[in-house]
């Protein structure tokens, strides 16, 4: 189990950064500008880091890791398909619905194609995580089945449990510095072609950096520092079971916003919160 305090590291860090992403739309930003600025500033970080920490390993990282491209392509494609399909559903039901199928489909994967295995007491653990995050999620709302509404959530499905596999990939194939430079590389490039197509209006505020850092910066730190226990948490353990702890960042945000954005914090979600803990002390000691 030494993955596990990887895996729980990065669930708290990259539930802070998620809910630090209110800032940019808070103040009115365009969200497409502000990630394209934040991964700028992660590929600075994952830089600096080795400049400090280990100046051997920079050289390695500029070796292009094609797993990581690939990650910002597919995680590219799910950023337009969430876009769209939250034109037509309310986020309050499309988010539960896909975050929680994709979980389900990640760990299957893990099960199947990479041959990995849980106790009946993980299996539990990992049922009792989905279902606290899709009743903290779920809100009044529908979710329409029509075709079109269905291929898009198959997409969003699909599409990000494939960057979850290729995260995997690149942790137990590559350099984590090297994956992660190049992961971030491609979701700058592949971000702008997306920005350029769905707030082409508002692309030119990719030079107003003055605008834009802060928050910037500030999402980046928690994102590298995240994402590094995460491919950690991914090179020493099974994708079913990191993955399994990683949607419980969905209570992270929500406490992290009820701090700093004074938003609602219930007796309903404290009370799920506590069972997600449930859930992960049962993925840890079984």
């Amino acid at each position: 189990m030494s993955w596990f305090p990887y895996s729980v590291a990065a669930t708290i860090l990259l539930g802070i950064a998620i809910s630090l992403y209110k800032i940019p739309s808070f103040r009115g930003y365009s969200i497409f500008v502000s990630t394209i600025w934040t991964n700028i500033f992660c590929v600075v970080f994952v830089v600096l880091g080795l400049l400090v920490f280990n100046y051997s390993a920079l050289g390695g990282c500029f070796d292009v890791s094609w797993y990581a491209i690939a990650w910002g392509g597919f995680f590219a494609i799910n950023m337009v398909l969430q876009k769209i399909l939250v034109s037509r559903v309310e986020t309050n039901s499309a988010y539960p619905v896909t975050s929680s199928l994709g979980s389900v489909v990640t760990i299957l994967v893990g099960l199947t194609l990479l041959s990995e295995t849980v106790s009946l007491i993980q299996a539990v653990g990992i049922v009792i995580i989905l279902i606290s995050v899709f009743v903290y999620t779920r809100k009044d709302g529908s979710f329409p089945l029509d075709q079109k509404t269905i291929l898009l959530a198959v997409g969003i499905i699909v599409s990000s449990t494939v960057t979850k596999y290729l995260q995997k990939l690149g942790a137990v194939t590559d350099e984590i510095s090297q994956f992660m430079m190049w992961q971030y590389i491609g979701a700058v490039v592949f971000g702008s072609v997306i920005a350029y197509f769905f707030e082409r209006n508002k692309l030119h505020e990719i030079t107003q950096i003055k605008k834009y850092w802060k928050g910037s910066v500030l999402i980046a730190i928690f994102t590298v520092l995240g994402s590094w226990m995460l491919l950690e948490a991914l090179a020493l353990g099974p994708l079913s079971a990191v993955f399994a702890v990683h949607p419980a960042y969905t209570f992270v945000a929500g406490i992290v916003g009820y701090v700093l954005f004074k938003e609602k914090l219930t007796t309903k979600k404290l009370v799920l919160a506590i069972f997600c803990v449930v859930g992960i002390t049962l993925l840890n000691i079984g």
